[in-house]
């Protein structure tokens, strides 16, 4: 008994020292885990033990949105063409549309180009390249093999009948056509600004459809408000000689009309009209104007035995539509210069403060890279 009293004895303190062992190491391990304050209190996250990260996979932004490969235009025709997303390589295929390109900034991507271009005066002197482009014909006829050749993106076409095979054969090799229809004002803007959007050069397609809001404004103030009983009557002198004229459906009658005329052949339709001398009697126009290629002279019409009786003759207010360098009453950029000139022409004093030349240079400089001057342009009085 008193041994098993001491044995008690003996091992009671070594019991008392073990448990204060086990007590000390639960507190120990106890702090280590609330040691750091919560997060809330901190607004910091609480840390942790470091430990290997489980694979997982990284945060991506979202992938951008992939850029369509076609675009879809509705040509002046109405009809619907799907187009490359980048268009780089152009074939033009009538003057009034090479010249709308060029002025519209696609100037760098024409591959190919009709031949009538090529024997232009103007464009041979602005865009010296286009001698060596290769041509695909003319109104007289189109040469689609050759476009196909060139490999365009787009081909920009005139609208009529003897387009519509050519159109057929070039979709069929997978070639899309674009008609151009600028035959009145606001239809020439329109092509502008479909070329801009088409070629990517949307701020020189802008800078010429301003242009010719700020002139047609300008003209509308000095000009527009004119009385109708006080607008001169004008005979405009057609491509087929002295007695063929501009009917109502022709863009050179918006010419007229935005210079403050009034066309005496408005009445007309159709292309150029041919007329009776007796007809330009009747009419008896205060002012003739004759387009560059009528072949014939301001002094044929002056001395025409058959209009000796009409106003303009006998006032000696017989002009020949400008330029040296191709005619400005075509469908195409310049006919606006050949709406100032027709207006200052016709209302010297109206126009008095507008300094013709200059505005003439400052067109030519801004949409073709060459003043008029320096072509060694001149107007036709």
């Amino acid at each position: 008994m008193l041994l098993r009293n001491r044995t008690v004895r003996m091992l009671a303190p070594l019991l008392a020292l073990l448990m204060l062992l086990v007590a000390a190491c639960g507190g120990s391990q106890s702090s280590s885990t609330t040691s750091q304050p919560p997060a809330a209190t901190t607004g910091q996250p609480a840390s942790a033990p470091e430990q290997s990260e489980p694979a997982s996979t990284p945060e991506t932004e979202p992938a951008a949105e992939a850029q369509p490969a076609t675009r879809t235009f509705t040509d002046q025709a109405g009809r619907t063409v799907v187009l490359s997303a980048e268009v780089n390589r152009v074939v033009t295929t009538w003057r009034p549309g090479t010249l709308l390109v060029i002025s519209a900034g696609g100037r760098d991507k024409i591959v190919g180009v009709d031949s009538s271009s090529q024997k232009s005066e103007f464009l041979t002197a602005v865009f010296p390249e286009i001698l060596d482009l290769p041509g695909v014909g003319n109104k007289k006829g189109l040469n689609v093999e050759q476009m196909v050749a060139v490999k365009p993106d787009v081909v920009f076409i005139w609208s009529g009948s003897d387009t519509e095979p050519v159109i057929q054969q070039l979709e069929s090799q997978g070639i899309p056509a674009f008609v151009l229809i600028p035959e009145s004002l606001d239809q020439m803007k329109e092509a502008v600004s479909l070329i801009g959007e088409i070629l990517g050069t949307q701020e020189q397609a802008r800078k010429m459809i301003q242009y010719y809001d700020d002139t047609l404004a300008m003209l509308e103030e000095k000009v527009g408000s004119i009385p109708e009983e006080e607008k001169l009557r004008v005979y405009m002198v057609g491509s087929s000689g002295v007695f063929s004229t501009v009917p109502g459906t022709m863009y050179q009658h918006f010419i007229i009309e935005s210079a403050g005329g009034i066309n005496v052949g408005a009445e007309l339709e159709g292309g150029f009209s041919e007329v009776s001398a007796e007809q330009v009697v009747a009419w008896n126009p205060d002012v003739i104007v004759a387009v560059q290629y009528c072949d014939c002279t301001v002094d044929e019409i002056k001395n025409n035995p058959q209009l000796q009786t009409v106003k303009a003759v006998q006032n000696g207010r017989v002009y020949m539509f400008p330029s040296s360098m191709d005619p400005w009453d075509y469908p195409e950029p310049r006919s606006i210069l050949g709406m100032l000139w027709l207006a200052h022409t016709l209302y010297p004093e109206q126009m008095a403060d507008v300094d013709l030349l200059k505005e003439i240079d400052t067109f030519h400089e801004t949409f073709f890279g060459k003043s008029f001057t320096s072509l060694g342009g001149t107007l036709d009085e």
